[in-house]
């Protein structure tokens, strides 16, 4: 049963984290040609041609997860607690963000819309759904412990950063001054731990 289980959720990983990754690359590195297009006319170009990749991921999806590592309960436990982290945080940033925003509405909008973010955890770090993602990635590939998982991590880490300075490239477009503010206020995904300024005794 474990192994079924394993094998559906590496399938999911092959197939979902490339075509995720390839849409946001394509929407953050082509933003400003989208939004002469609006959302509709860029859905209606951009989900047909990830639906065919994805129908030929799908094709090749054992050759793409490789070897079977067998299952592993170690690795299992440290899975439930990156995702159990990941979920956490995922649910932080959803108290943010709105289904517009979640597929991208306010970066293909003609008249850019949308606020910048700077409450909650948007206040500790600046892309905490990449934070989420990229531990959610990892529970993952630890609990499915296939071979081309682990490559794929390899690839997905370098390009997930160029994504991350493309959509940090349309932020910039979009608020001007007031992201490079932020930028400057906020750190990407580390938060800073500020120490408490010490309250002197009165007299």
């Amino acid at each position: 049963m474990i192994d079924r289980v394993r094998y559906f959720f590496g399938v999911v990983n092959v197939v979902v984290v490339s075509l995720g990754l390839l849409y946001w690359l394509a929407i953050h590195q082509w933003a400003r040609w989208w939004r002469t297009w609006g959302p509709t006319r860029t859905y209606l170009v951009v989900l047909p041609v990830l639906t065919a990749l994805g129908v030929s991921l799908y094709a090749v999806r054992d050759q793409l997860l490789g070897a079977d590592l067998g299952t592993n309960w170690s690795l299992i436990g440290v899975s439930l607690v990156l995702s159990c982290g990941s979920t956490l945080l995922e649910l932080q940033t959803w108290r943010q963000l709105t289904i517009a925003t979640l597929v991208g509405i306010p970066e293909l909008s003609r008249q850019p819309n949308g606020k910048l973010l700077r409450d909650g955890i948007y206040g500790v770090i600046r892309h905490p759904r990449y934070l989420s993602a990229g531990i959610g990635l990892g529970a993952s590939v630890l609990f499915v412990n296939y071979l081309g998982l682990y490559v794929l991590v390899v690839c997905v880490l370098p390009l997930g950063y160029v994504m991350l300075a493309l959509e940090e490239r349309e932020l910039l477009d979009r608020f001007g001054e007031a992201y490079d503010e932020y930028r400057r206020d906020v750190p990407r995904l580390v938060p800073r731990w500020r120490k408490r300024p010490s309250q002197t005794p009165r007299p």
